[in-house]
């Protein structure tokens, strides 16, 4: 089944030096980040673009230290990404 949204991934790093890397996929590097926050930030700007170029949302999984992971979301154009969807005419792209 296609997943109605593109997923970047940022899996957990054990050294507190990183590096916090940034995936489309398992095989296609976004790079490579210091810190999980400059992840973090870097997967945010990145999100924009590539939802824009593909035509569709993009989720952010962040893996913890378990191997579990989660969905962070963030703001995009004054809207809260990952959480549901704007309201019918919105643009969260705007």
């Amino acid at each position: 089944m296609a997943s109605s949204s593109a997923q970047l991934f940022i899996p957990y790093s054990e050294s507190t030096q990183g590096p916090w890397i940034v995936r489309r996929a398992a095989s296609l590097l976004l790079g490579p980040y210091d810190s999980q926050a400059a992840a973090l930030a870097a997967a945010e700007n990145i999100a924009p673009g590539l939802s824009a170029e593909l035509g569709r949302p993009v989720e952010i999984h962040v893996q913890q230290a378990d191997g579990t992971w989660s969905e962070h979301n963030y703001v995009v154009a004054g809207l809260v990404a990952g959480v549901g969807t704007p309201p019918a005419g919105m643009n969260r792209h705007a």
